[in-house]
């Protein structure tokens, strides 16, 4: 039998879930199908087809009809008291309620048809056949199809459709309708004999039926279980994998750093700063359709990657103290086309294609400005990626508030009145509005000078 802790490890994994979730909506359509043999069975039996009363007709289908509906109403109810979409994912009950209903509807349908329809008995154990083994519900689930099998023959003998085979000539057509006169012929010898040559062949065939279906439930719990077990380690190898290709990323954004800052705290800082713009961002309906977890995440990686292009500008410009001719100028600027190239050369084959792509923007794009006075392409306005004008207002602010070789660190609270003034012309004021509301965390973060490295 499944642990409770085996349970809920099947509970909580993604793939069981799904698995369960499809099984649902399978099920429902069987229900379905269902609902139509009832209601066909319904019109045979009111055409003569069929010989079973009325009222027992009627009584079937209404009955039948709500068990295989009531899955369905579940639901919707359990969906609307939560003010959620219909789902059939997060109803952990749903299944135990759909092969409920199944037994129910099925055993209706037996009694007031003939025998001969016993064996769709079956279909209840084929329903729970969809669902995860549990060795506990498969017990119950034998145990109630061998007590609906008889039930469904005795049934049948006193309610059913009538069937010459059980009276032998005893009752005609007319007497057959009649309860009383079914329940006069039913002698002890007859019930027995009932049992013997009715309900034992068919309650063999269908716990032979049943015992199949619990052979295939087990093959599939462990053919998931090894699917799940397979998907964890993927899932292990890539957040190691990602783990790794983040730390080599900061590692060697940090050597380049190194060449010109002093430390490569400017590289987890400016990471830092961006993954908290975009999470403000995220909450601005401007920006929330773009920035999903994942881009963010991305945007976070990608951020220390900016300045890689330095690599390839000789230290006498990066360390040089006084204000570069413009000559040097022009060669500093070289570091962003020269980073947007070498970050596609490098890291194309080794990152997924989302990641390469942002961070070639940021390199090559987080010294444009807003007002198209940038470069090293002159850009403006929403021509700029967002990533490159996030990236812009976390590296020009720590920039600010961080000693260089040619200047003093300025307080972060005058950097930020600095970087509101150029508000529309440096910096995309959509974003500088929210980085505003956001002032006492940036401030707060910039004095606290602990930065945790993020994978």
């Amino acid at each position: 039998m499944i642990s409770n802790q085996a349970w809920l490890q099947d509970k909580r994994d993604p793939i069981s879930r799904e698995a369960d979730t499809k099984a649902n909506v399978f099920n429902l359509k069987v229900f379905g199908v269902m609902c139509l043999f009832v209601l066909a069975s319904f019109i045979l039996n009111e055409l003569g087809v069929f010989t079973a009363s009325k009222t027992v007709m009627l009584f079937t289908v209404s009955v039948s009809f709500f068990f295989f509906l009531l899955p369905s109403i579940a639901v919707l109810i359990h969906d609307r008291a939560l003010k959620k979409t219909p789902s059939l994912t997060e109803f952990e009950g749903l299944k135990y309620l759909i092969i409920v209903s199944a037994f129910v509807g099925i055993a209706l349908i037996c009694v007031a048809m003939s025998h001969n329809v016993v064996i769709l008995n079956a279909l209840p154990a084929l329903i729970a056949a969809q669902y995860r083994y549990q060795k506990k519900l498969m017990v119950w689930i034998f145990v109630a199809t061998a007590l609906l099998v008889i039930v469904g023959v005795y049934g049948s003998f006193f309610f059913g459709s009538q069937d010459r085979n059980f009276i032998k000539g005893m009752l005609s057509d007319e007497g057959a309708k009649s309860l009383a006169n079914r329940i006069a012929i039913a002698t002890p010898k007859r019930m027995l004999e009932l049992f013997y040559h009715y309900a034992m062949p068919r309650l063999f065939c269908a716990l032979a039926i049943v015992s199949l279906v619990f052979g295939v439930t087990r093959r599939n719990r462990s053919m998931l279980n090894k699917q799940r077990d397979l998907s964890n380690k993927i899932n292990d190898d890539m957040r190691r994998m990602n783990s790794m290709q983040s730390h080599v990323i900061d590692a060697l954004a940090t050597l380049i750093e190194n060449r010109d800052e002093g430390t490569g705290d400017h590289v987890q800082r400016t990471k830092s700063y961006v993954g908290m713009i975009c999470e403000k961002l995220k909450t601005d309906p401007r920006f929330s359709s773009e920035l999903t977890d994942e881009k963010i995440r991305l945007f976070e990686r990608a951020a220390p990657l900016h300045d890689i292009g330095k690599i390839a500008v000789s230290d006498v410009i990066l360390l040089k103290p006084g204000k570069l001719t413009p000559e040097e100028f022009e060669k500093m600027k070289s570091h962003t086309t020269k980073g947007g190239s070498m970050i596609g050369n490098i890291f194309s084959g080794i990152e997924d294609s989302d990641f390469v792509r942002i961070a070639g923007q940021i390199a090559l794009g987080h010294h444009e400005r807003w007002d198209g006075g940038g470069y090293p392409r002159g850009l403006s306005g929403e021509e700029i990626p967002l990533p490159a004008r996030i990236m812009a207002v976390a590296d020009v602010y720590d920039a600010l508030i961080s000693p260089r070789v040619y200047k003093q660190p300025i307080d972060p609270e005058k950097a930020l009145g600095i970087m509101e003034s150029e508000s529309g012309t440096h910096f995309d004021p959509f974003i500088m509005e929210n980085v505003l509301q956001m002032k006492d965390a940036l401030l707060e973060a910039a004095r606290s000078k602990t930065w945790e490295k993020k994978d």
